[in-house]
């Protein structure tokens, strides 16, 4: 080989590895995407066909048929054939009506799938519990995904070819139908799964006049989001007021499971005994397809002689003064007042020198000291900051931080809800959308997509580890 072709080859081979650097992974290669399938040449058009039929979303359901309510499953995948160099990203969500939407956990891959004996990687893009409100056709939405895909160019090595594809899934739907109105009870409203109930009280000895409260809890998996506080038949004498509701509930699950909890406050209006009777719940069990109510147990009540007002006193103050511990405020108090006493006394002798001296025998008054201010209790965070600084993974940061962030805004607004969407609500409504609000919102969405993104993207974690850090320590502030 002449000695100028040497240097003309290893300058090539030279380019070639610059060129190939700067790409995540070697392009596709023609001949092995035709794989034998006839009717391909090497032009443009051809291969932008062959690629499209090398990529594609489809949607799973758990059915093809669901009653009105019944929560149904829908899972969207993109396939891609695994010798595609690409660069894939969601370019638009599957957009949903007639129906709730909840977001399920998942693992977004990618798994390896054998179709037509050629391997394809697939991702998971979204999984989600629809709760469709209405008979009829229930759309399942396109869910988009954009790929930026180069393949080799054989009549240029220091070049490849670039492609952008966007594939989707079909228009798919579900059938919904209505529920059966044979044997349906009176108290049903339209909640379908499987479910249990129990009652409560905090005390079953209330003073006549003085608060309890009934604690109903409904727990089990379906459309939890749609229960609302069953009918109670309260007896006589017996007035009670507004409900607190709460709902707990794991997106790991399909139906999504969990409880919702109902707090009633009531009071007795003189003494004697009572039963509340039992509370019932009726659902329409999707895997047996029937009606079925629960109930809870009696409960007995005993209102006894209402508190005196000695008592009432008692339990407002709520400490012992005679207690040891306190015994020094009260000599500690004296000496102020008299030093109060004192100093007022020296001061109108120089004001009025002439003024008379008044002597008064009566000691001085004081009030009992009252309770400490009892401070709300706050986190202290800085363990958690130090343990998030040290993750590396991705993955693992967000879902540190998040629990983070929850925790800081669930104790500012000293609530025990763990779900972002009911806290993001309350704090708007507590701090009428101040900074701090909408920072917590823009992280939590910040976070979000780092999470639940189908294809991982790099992230400056400790970028996000300052603005979950300042983020934190502004709710502590203003709380």
């Amino acid at each position: 080989m002449p000695l100028y072709a040497k240097y003309v080859l290893t300058f090539l081979m030279f380019a070639a590895s610059i060129q190939t650097s700067f790409v995540q992974s070697h392009p596709a290669d023609i001949p092995s995407l035709i794989n034998n399938e006839t009717g391909y040449d090497q032009t443009n058009n051809d291969i932008e066909s062959l690629l499209k039929r090398k990529m594609f979303v489809k949607v799973f359901t758990n059915k093809d048929k669901v009653f009105v309510g019944e929560p149904l499953m829908a899972t969207y995948k993109f396939y891609v054939a695994s010798g595609i160099n690409d660069r894939p990203s969601v370019g638009k969500q599957p957009e949903f009506s007639g129906c709730s939407v909840k977001e399920l956990n998942f693992d977004q891959g990618p798994e390896f799938e054998n179709i037509n004996n050629e391997a394809f990687s697939v991702y998971t893009i979204r999984k989600v519990q629809l709760t469709a409100l209405q008979e009829g056709s229930l759309s399942l939405g396109k869910a988009y995904v954009n790929n930026y895909v180069q393949v080799f160019n054989p009549n240029d090595v220091l070049t490849t070819r670039k492609f952008n594809i966007t594939v989707s899934n079909g228009n798919e739907t579900v059938e919904v139908i209505n529920l059966p109105e044979n044997n349906k009870p009176e108290n049903f409203y339209g909640i379908t799964g499987t479910f249990g109930i129990s009652a409560a009280i905090d005390n079953n000895k209330i003073p006549v006049g003085e608060n309890g409260n009934l604690i109903v809890t409904i727990k089990g998996a379906g459309n939890l989001d749609a229960i609302v506080q069953p009918e109670i038949n309260w007896p006589q004498n017996v007035q009670h007021f507004d409900s607190k509701d709460s709902q707990h509930v794991s997106q790991n699950d399909f139906p999504i499971t969990g409880d919702r909890v109902f707090n009633i406050p009531f009071i007795g209006s003189k003494e004697e005994n009572i039963i509340i009777p039992p509370i019932s719940f009726s659902y329409f069990n999707t895997d047996s397809k029937k009606y079925e109510t629960v109930q809870t147990d009696s409960i007995p009540v005993f209102f006894i002689q209402a508190l005196s007002k000695k008592d009432t006193a008692n339990e407002i103050v709520n400490y012992d003064i005679t207690n040891r511990k306190y015994l020094w405020i009260v000599p500690a108090i004296a000496l102020l007042v008299a030093l109060t006493a004192l100093i007022s006394h020296r001061r109108n002798n120089k004001t009025n020198p002439k003024a008379n001296t008044v002597v008064s025998n009566a000691l001085p008054a004081f009030e009992a000291p009252k309770p400490a201010f009892n401070a709300k209790y706050k986190t202290d965070f800085s363990r958690y900051f130090d343990e998030l600084q040290t993750i590396t993974d991705n993955k693992t940061f967000f879902i540190k931080a998040k629990n983070v962030l929850t925790k800081a805004v669930a104790e500012k607004l000293d609530s025990s809800q763990y779900s972002e969407q009911v806290l993001m609500n309350e704090l708007i409504k507590k701090t009428c959308n101040a900074p701090v609000c909408n920072k917590a919102a823009a992280l939590y969405e910040a976070i979000n997509l780092n999470l639940y993104a189908p294809f991982e993207t790099p992230a400056d974690l400790n970028f996000y580890f300052k603005e979950v850090k300042e983020t934190v320590e502004e709710l502590q502030q203003e709380s």
